[in-house]
C-alpha cells in the first residue's frame, strides 16, 4: 500500500476545484485509493493500470478494476499542471490495449455529468453513454 499516499495526493489535487471536489481531505483521498486497491470497486487490475511519474512525483494515473464482470476504468487522474499534455489519453489507450491483449472486448467507466473535459476525452476514445443509448 505504499502507493496509496502518492495516489491519494494525486487524487486530491486532480479533483480540487472541479465538479468532483467534495471538500475531501488527504485522508479521505487516501482512503478512497485503499478502497480501490483492495477491491472496493471490484478486483484491482495491476497489469492494466499505470502511474506516470516525473521527477519523482506521480503526475497521472489510470486505475483499472473489474466490476460486475467487466473491466472498469475506476480512475483517470492528472495533476492540474500536467493536463492537456496527452497523459490521460495515453494512459487510457495503454490500459485499453493491455485489456484487449488480456482478452477483454469491452471496458466500462463512470464519469460525473458536467465534467466536460473528461466526457470529451472519453467520447473521443469511443466510449458512449450506455444509459442514454439504452433509453434514447
Amino acid at each position: 500500500m505504499e502507493d496509496a499516499e502518492a495516489l491519494g495526493v494525486l487524487m486530491l489535487e486532480a479533483y480540487r476545484g472541479t465538479i468532483d471536489d467534495g471538500g475531501e481531505t488527504l485522508d479521505d483521498a487516501r482512503g478512497e485509493v485503499v478502497k480501490t486497491l483492495t477491491g472496493g470497486y471490484g478486483a484491482f487490475d495491476f497489469e492494466a493500470s499505470e502511474v506516470i511519474e516525473r521527477e519523482g512525483v506521480v503526475v497521472a494515473g489510470t486505475i483499472v478494476t473489474h466490476y460486475e464482470g467487466l473491466p472498469m476504468i475506476a480512475f483517470s487522474l492528472t495533476l492540474p499542471a500536467w493536463r492537456r499534455l496527452g497523459l490521460a489519453r495515453g494512459g487510457l489507450l495503454r490500459a485499453m490495449e493491455r485489456l484487449t491483449l488480456a482478452g477483454h472486448a469491452r471496458v466500462q467507466l463512470a464519469v460525473t455529468r458536467g465534467n466536460t473535459a473528461a466526457e470529451r476525452l472519453y467520447e473521443s476514445l469511443g466510449f458512449t453513454d450506455a444509459s442514454i443509448a439504452a433509453h434514447g
